[in-house]
Order: C-alpha cells, then sequence, then structure tokens
C-alpha cells in the first residue's frame, strides 16, 4: 500500500535554462465541515452535470487522488453526498503508473503500483456511494468498485485513467522511445483499464473485473524532454511524445469503432512556455491527436522562493514579478500554437501555498521569514482574512504574520467569468478532495450556467434557459438540446417538468437561434444601478429591473438582474 506517497502536481521554478518543472506538492489531511454561504448562486440548474451538453456547454473536469480516502479521509462518495459531481463532468483518477517493465500496471508493492486504494481495500457502507459495504468475495472492491457506482448513479459522468503525475512519470521516456515500446504500453493500458483485466491479488482482480469504468486515458507526463521529479529525459522525446499520442489516438478510435463508444484522449499541459516547446506540446500534432487539455494554471510561485511572497495562480500578469506567468498566456500560448480555444480547460487549484514572517500582508511579492508549505482550501477556509485584486484575478488570505496564495470563489469566479467570454472549453480542478464541501465547484459551475453557451452547446439553439431569468409569455429558451416557449409568466421555473410553465417545441434550431444582442459595460460591483441600466457579465447582457448594487448578475435567483441574451 503506499497511500502516503507524494502524488502533488509541479511547480515552477527559474534555472539558468530558462523555465523548468521543480517541486513536488504535498498537502496536509484535510476533513471538511460545515460551509458558509458562498457568494454563488444556489444551483440554478443542479442536473446540469449529467446533461448532454455538459455545464451549460462546458467542461468540468476533477482529479481524484487514489489515496485521499486514507490519508485525506475523503471518500469517493463524498462527492455524491456533498452535491460535488453535479458540479462536474469528468473524474480523473489519478494516477495510474508506467511501471519499469515500462507497462500500464497495477503492482501490490510500494513505488510501483496502489493496488490496494485501486481494487483491493474494503469499503464500509458508511463511506460507499450505495450505502452497501463491499465483501471479501467480491472481485472488484477499493477505489474502482466505488467509481463504478459512481457511474451507475451520473452515467453521463466520464471518467478517465491518468498516467503518471509527478511522482509516476519517470518511466514515460523509456516507455515511448521505440514504436514497439509504444506499441506494447499502449496494449497494456487499453488491456489494463479498458478491458479492465486486473492482476489476481489476494482474490481479487481478473479478467474483466475492472470493465466499463473508463471512459478514457488522461497522460500526465511531467515532462517531456525538460524531465521533472527524476531528470530521465532525452532530447528525442518530443517526438517519441507526439508519435505516442497519435497512436493512442488512433488505437483509442479504432476500439471505440469495436464498442461504439467514444473513447477520450487528454493530457495535463504545462504553463511554462520553454517545457511547452521543448516537450512537444504546441504542436499541433498534439493538438489533432487529443480531445482536450488541462492547461496548467496554479504553482506559478511557491516554495522554490522561500524569502517572497507571491501570487501562484493570478488569471493575469502581475507586471513584471513570476517571470510574467498568468492562466491568460498560458491560455493563449497554446491557441497561438493552433490549438482551438474549446480543447482547452483552464487549471485551478483546490490548495495554497503559504509563507511566514510577513510583514506587509495587504499585498503580494513581499519579504518572508520561510515558507510555510502548502495546505488545502478545506484547511484555508474559514481562517485570516480574504483579499482579491480584480485586476489581476488573484485572492490571498492573511493570517497573522502568514501569507497564503489560493483560489476562493472570488478568484474562481473571476476566472470562470474570464474563460467563458474567451470561448474556452472549461476548467479542471487539481484536486478534489482539497475543496470545502465543493464550494470552489459550485463557484466555478454556478458562474458557467449563468455564462454565454459553451462550446458543446449546438450554435443553433435558442438563448439557454438561466435559473435566475425573468420570462413572459411566448419567450422562447433552451435547455438541455430542446427548446420551450414559455405559457405563462415565470421566474426559476426549469423546463422540462410535467405541468409547469413550459411546452416543447422541438430540438435547437426549431425556432431559429437569435442573434447575439451587443455587449454592455462589464457589471462593476462598486455601481450603483437603476432600473433599465444594462451590464454584461461571462457574455450574457443583463438589464436590471430596480435600485441595485453590489449584487452580481446570475448570482441570486430572484435577484434585481435579468438577463437578456448572450451577448458580443
Amino acid at each position: 500500500m503506499t497511500a502516503t506517497r507524494p502524488r502533488g502536481r509541479l511547480a515552477l521554478a527559474l534555472t539558468a535554462a530558462g523555465l523548468t518543472a521543480a517541486g513536488c506538492l504535498t498537502v496536509a489531511p484535510a476533513h471538511a465541515s460545515p460551509a458558509d454561504a458562498s457568494p454563488a448562486a444556489a444551483h440554478a440548474s443542479p442536473a446540469s452535470a449529467a446533461d448532454p451538453d455538459g455545464i451549460n456547454g462546458y467542461r468540468a473536469v476533477g482529479y481524484v487522488m487514489a489515496d485521499s480516502p486514507v490519508t485525506r479521509d475523503v471518500q469517493i462518495a463524498d462527492l455524491a453526498a456533498s452535491g460535488a459531481i453535479d458540479d462536474l463532468t469528468h473524474l480523473n483518477y489519478a494516477f495510474g503508473n508506467v511501471t519499469a517493465d515500462l507497462r500500464c500496471d497495477i503492482l501490490d508493492e510500494p513505488g510501483e503500483g496502489d493496488a490496494e486504494n485501486d481494487f483491493l481495500r474494503l469499503v464500509s457502507a458508511a463511506d460507499s456511494v450505495d450505502g452497501v459495504a463491499d465483501t471479501a468475495d467480491q472481485a472488484l472492491a477499493g477505489n474502482f468498485n466505488q467509481l463504478r457506482k459512481l457511474k451507475a448513479e451520473h452515467p453521463d459522468l466520464k471518467i478517465l485513467i491518468s498516467l503518471g503525475g509527478w511522482t509516476w512519470s519517470d518511466h514515460f521516456s523509456e516507455a515511448a522511445a521505440t514504436p514497439e515500446r509504444r506499441t506494447a504500453l499502449i496494449d497494456s493500458c487499453i488491456g489494463l483499464y479498458l478491458d479492465g483485466d486486473l492482476p489476481v491479488i489476494d482474490g481479487r482482480g481478473g479478467p474483466g473485473a475492472a470493465a466499463g469504468i473508463f471512459d478514457g486515458i488522461d497522460i500526465d507526463w511531467e515532462w517531456p524532454v525538460t524531465g521533472g521529479e527524476t531528470p530521465n529525459a532525452d532530447p528525442a522525446d518530443k517526438e517519441n511524445f507526439l508519435a505516442l499520442m497519435e497512436e493512442f489516438r488512433t488505437r483509442l478510435d479504432a476500439r471505440g469503432d469495436e464498442d461504439g463508444r467514444d473513447y477520450l484522449l487528454t493530457a495535463f499541459a504545462p504553463a511554462g512556455g520553454w517545457n511547452a516547446g521543448e516537450g512537444g506540446w504546441l504542436d499541433p500534432r498534439l493538438f489533432a491527436a487529443v480531445d482536450y487539455l488541462n492547461v496548467q494554471g496554479y504553482d506559478f510561485h511557491g516554495g522554490w522562493v522561500p524569502n517572497q511572497t507571491g501570487h501562484q495562480g493570478n488569471l493575469h500578469p502581475d507586471g513584471t514579478n513570476n517571470w510574467g506567468l498568468g492562466l491568460d498566456g498560458a491560455m493563449g500560448m497554446y491557441v497561438d500554437a493552433g490549438a482551438r480555444p474549446d480543447q482547452l480547460n483552464a487549471g485551478l487549484a483546490a490548495y495554497g501555498h503559504g509563507w511566514y514572517g510577513v510583514e506587509n500582508t495587504e499585498e503580494a511579492w513581499q519579504p518572508a521569514a520561510g515558507y510555510i508549505g502548502t495546505k488545502t482550501y478545506a484547511e484555508l477556509h474559514g481562517t485570516g482574512t480574504a483579499h482579491f485584486d480584480p485586476e489581476i484575478g488573484a485572492s490571498w488570505l492573511v493570517d497573522g504574520d502568514e501569507w497564503w496564495s489560493y483560489d476562493d470563489p472570488a478568484s474562481v469566479t473571476a476566472k470562470a467569468e474570464w474563460l467563458a467570454e474567451q470561448g474556452y472549453g472549461g476548467a479542471m480542478w487539481w484536486d478534489l478532495s482539497g475543496d470545502f464541501r465543493g464550494e470552489l465547484g459550485a463557484s466555478l459551475a454556478d458562474t458557467l450556467r449563468a455564462a454565454t453557451p459553451g462550446p458543446a452547446v449546438d450554435a443553433a439553439c435558442a438563448a439557454p434557459w438561466y435559473g435566475t431569468g425573468v420570462y413572459d409569455t411566448g419567450d422562447v429558451v433552451s435547455h438541455d438540446g430542446v427548446e420551450y416557449r414559455a405559457s405563462w409568466w415565470t421566474r426559476a421555473q426549469q423546463p422540462g417538468g410535467a405541468n409547469g410553465p413550459w411546452s416543447e417545441i422541438g430540438p435547437c434550431g426549431t425556432a431559429g437561434a437569435p442573434e447575439p444582442a451587443v455587449c454592455a459595460a462589464a457589471w462593476d460591483a462598486n455601481r450603483v444601478y437603476t432600473g433599465g441600466d444594462r451590464v454584461s457579465r461571462a457574455g450574457v447582457l443583463y438589464t436590471a429591473q430596480w435600485w441595485t448594487t453590489g449584487e452580481r448578475p446570475g448570482s441570486v435567483a430572484w435577484g434585481s438582474w435579468k438577463p437578456l441574451a448572450p451577448c458580443a
């Protein structure tokens, strides 16, 4: 069992050669406690995550660590019990290993696999998704069985196996080095995770034991050419990485044709231009191979600079600090290289980096006596005083002389508004065990529900139904790929129910897509608005129904703002 093995993300460090991966995120266990009211609205559409078009056409991807049920007492069942699963479209199970034999393998030995958490550990009834305990005679237990149960309750949820990560990327270079090795690796990954052919350990596992759980493969090779935790990299990695991804694509498509399914191929992509360029991440061949990329949007600053505070996940660059890094630049780097915006998810962090001995806590980039380490958002929630800089889209927390850089509802909301306005595909969380009862995930999903429709929504659809909308007789909306007409005045009543105000008129395109409205000036939290004033937020035009100030449009179901239409 390897429950205590660190599995964190990379940090970025400045070296003489440029930006490179360095360091390993380790986080302390956290246990959730009751949540305070979030700035985000109560869910306008709790079922949205199960909709065919995702969350209003956006993806919300969350990483689930294999050992979090043991190290943090955060169970897979908690995703359902807390409602967090309603704010997700995809789960990445982290991690699967490319082992020393250059195969996907689950070995019952430290450092090479985590069979105990993956499929051996018996889960109690209290920790089980369906309330039924594992028994000693079943072939599949542990996390895999809980994922299977979760998927049965949420059939539109996509679950991927993530291969590698900071700790387990050490054999990728060798495994991808020749055509024969690449084929053997892919054979083993498909056999293990898609066929579900597990090794037999202590009477569990066997052929087909885990079949049907995984909908695709996520590659977390950190990093081709430039290396990561281990320096086992080679200049030939760039070509070999691209060839590996292309063969994965070909094989997954062929397998999908056999099974009548679409298998996903995704990857975790770096924010630093140096390792992105050196490693093949900016090559159009990669964009042609993957369904989407999860772009790193955190660890821009951390313990590798122990004597200075700074933002680890700012949306926009903070002057010349942090080597000019910002989430917008990281995402734009891939678009400039030829990726479609809808192929990119913005990486968000459910943890923070902290420094101590800080005198000026009101600003970033201040002297510090030293680095504390990392804590999850769940641990930081409810402590100290939260700060948010809207100019750069970054939050931080001050607790005495401690200064913590993290994502909170304010920064998550700003990032979600931005990615919707830019036409990106969605966002990704590292990792779900650090969220505070889904508070961050709700901030993301509720903002996207109130935004202009995402790339997965059919362009022929009428304007989407918004949970905060006010609709008159004859108004037409779309919801879950179906168009509806209001039979009478209605507010906060979701289309699709029986005997309600909405009458189904046909699939998207029946009524014809309206022309986008012209966006007004962005909503300003400090302004006073009166009835009839118009503002824009996240690509949607709103009008004030009465005097209001400080109320974010789209955040209150019975609030003062009425959404009019998506705008451009």
